[in-house]
C-alpha cells in the first residue's frame, strides 16, 4: 500500500477531468453545444492547471507535499460534485477550473512521492499512471453514462468515493523511507539532450493528446453517424492505452532518435485519424488513435526524462510541475485554436490543422537538436551507434 497509494492517487486524480470527455458527446447533444464551446470546456481545465503548476504545484521541499496532496484532492472531490450538479456549460466550465486546480496542487508532490518510494523507475511509473488515469476516467464514463440510468451523475459519485478514500490512505503514510538508488541506463545520455528538446516533446504529447481527447469522439460521431457514447469514447480510449501500453513494454532509449521518433509516430496515427473524413471507417479511426497514442506515451515519457536527467529526487517534484505547466498550456491554446478551425470551417478539417501544427514542432525538435549536436560533435544522443540520436 505504501508504494502503490501514490499511484493510485495519480490515476484518480488524471481520471477526474477525463470523466467528462467519454461524455462530450452526451453534453454536446443535452446542452446543444458547438465545436468551440467543447474546446473551452476542455481548455478551462488547462487554463486553470497551468497557472496552479507554476504558482502552486512546485513545491520546494517535502515537507510541503502535503497540503497541497491535501488539498489537491478536495479539489478533484468538489469537481465531482459540481459536475453532477451541471446543467450547463458554464457550471461545467467552474468543474473543469476545480479539475484543473486539482491536478495543479498535486502532479508535482505526487512526482516526488512516487519517485522517492520507487526509485528511477518512478519516472515511468508516473508517465503510465497519468495516461493510464485518463483512459480509465475516459472509459468509465462513457460506459456509465450508455448503460447504467443517471448518466453524469453516478460516475462522478462514485469516483468522488473512491478519490477520497485513497487520498487519505496515501496522507496517512509520511514516513521517510527512500527507495534504493539506482543508475538508469541512458540517464547521462539523456542529460546531454538540450532541455528545450523536452520541452517540445512533451509538448507534441500533449497537443496530440487535446485534439484526440477534446475533439476525437465529436469527429467520430459527426463522420460515422452514431450516438453511442461507449463507441464513440473507443479512439480515446486506444490511444490513451496505447500510450499507456507503449511506456510499460518499450524501454527507455531503446527507439534510434527516441523524442523525433515518438513525434513522428504522433503525426502519423493523426493522419490516420484525418483520413476517416474521406473513408469513413471505425476501425481506421481506432487505428489512428492507437498509432498516436503509441508516439504519445514514448514522446511524454521522453521528454519528462530530458529535463529531469541527472536531478536528485529533492527537485523531480519542482521540474515534473514545470514540464507538465509548459505542456498543458500549449495544449490548452491548440485545442482552443483547432476548436475555432472546427467552428470556421469544419470538423474534418481540424484534424489535418492539427496534424500540421505537430509536423511543426516535429521540426522545430530536430533542428534543435541537431544545433546542438553541432556544437557539441561526441553528444552521446548523434553518434551512430547510439540508441538515442
Amino acid at each position: 500500500m505504501r508504494v502503490a497509494a501514490p499511484g493510485a492517487l495519480l490515476v484518480l486524480i488524471m481520471a477526474q477531468p477525463n470523466l467528462a470527455t467519454g461524455m462530450m458527446p452526451y453534453y454536446r447533444h443535452a446542452w446543444a453545444l458547438a465545436p468551440l464551446l467543447i474546446t473551452v470546456i476542455f481548455a478551462a481545465y488547462l487554463i486553470a492547471l497551468t497557472p496552479t503548476l507554476l504558482w502552486l504545484g512546485t513545491p520546494s521541499s517535502r515537507a510541503a507535499w502535503w497540503w497541497r496532496i491535501g488539498a489537491g484532492s478536495a479539489c478533484g472531490v468538489a469537481a465531482d460534485c459540481a459536475m453532477a450538479l451541471a446543467h450547463s456549460a458554464w457550471v461545467a466550465c467552474v468543474a473543469r477550473v476545480l479539475a484543473g486546480l486539482s491536478v495543479g496542487l498535486v502532479t508535482g508532490s505526487l512526482a516526488g512521492l512516487i519517485l522517492e518510494r520507487r526509485g528511477e523507475r518512478g519516472r515511468t511509473a508516473m508517465a503510465s499512471a497519468t495516461v493510464f488515469g485518463s483512459a480509465l476516467g475516459t472509459f468509465a464514463a462513457a460506459a456509465v453514462a450508455q448503460y447504467l440510468p443517471a448518466p453524469g451523475v453516478a460516475v462522478y459519485a462514485g469516483h468522488a468515493v473512491l478519490l477520497a478514500a485513497v487520498a487519505v490512505a496515501a496522507g496517512s503514510d509520511r514516513a521517510v523511507r527512500p527507495a534504493p538508488v539506482e543508475i538508469a541506463t541512458g540517464t547521462a545520455s539523456m542529460a546531454a539532450e538540450p532541455a528545450v528538446a523536452g520541452y517540445l516533446v512533451g509538448i507534441s504529447a500533449w497537443v496530440s493528446a487535446g485534439l484526440v481527447v477534446a475533439l476525437l469522439p465529436s469527429y467520430g460521431a459527426e463522420l460515422l453517424g452514431t450516438g453511442n457514447l461507449a463507441l464513440l469514447a473507443l479512439p480515446v480510449v486506444l490511444y490513451l492505452v496505447a500510450a499507456w501500453l507503449a511506456q510499460r513494454l518499450l524501454p527507455p532509449n531503446r527507439l534510434p532518435a527516441e523524442p523525433i521518433t515518438a513525434q513522428v509516430i504522433i503525426v502519423a496515427g493523426v493522419l490516420v485519424a484525418a483520413a476517416v473524413a474521406w473513408l469513413p471507417s471505425l476501425p481506421l479511426l481506432l487505428c489512428g488513435g492507437a498509432i498516436a497514442g503509441c508516439g504519445q506515451g514514448i514522446a511524454y515519457r521522453s521528454g519528462l526524462r530530458i529535463v529531469s536527467a541527472a536531478t536528485p529526487p529533492e527537485h523531480h517534484a519542482r521540474l515534473s510541475s514545470r514540464f507538465a505547466a509548459v505542456a498543458y498550456l500549449c495544449a490548452a491554446v491548440g485545442t482552443v485554436a483547432l476548436g475555432a478551425v472546427a467552428s470556421v470551417a469544419s470538423m474534418r478539417d481540424a484534424v489535418p490543422a492539427g496534424a500540421a501544427i505537430l509536423i511543426v514542432i516535429a521540426a522545430a525538435t530536430a533542428v534543435l537538436r541537431r544545433r546542438a549536436a553541432q556544437r557539441t560533435p561526441d553528444s552521446p544522443f548523434v553518434t551512430t551507434d547510439s540508441t538515442i540520436a
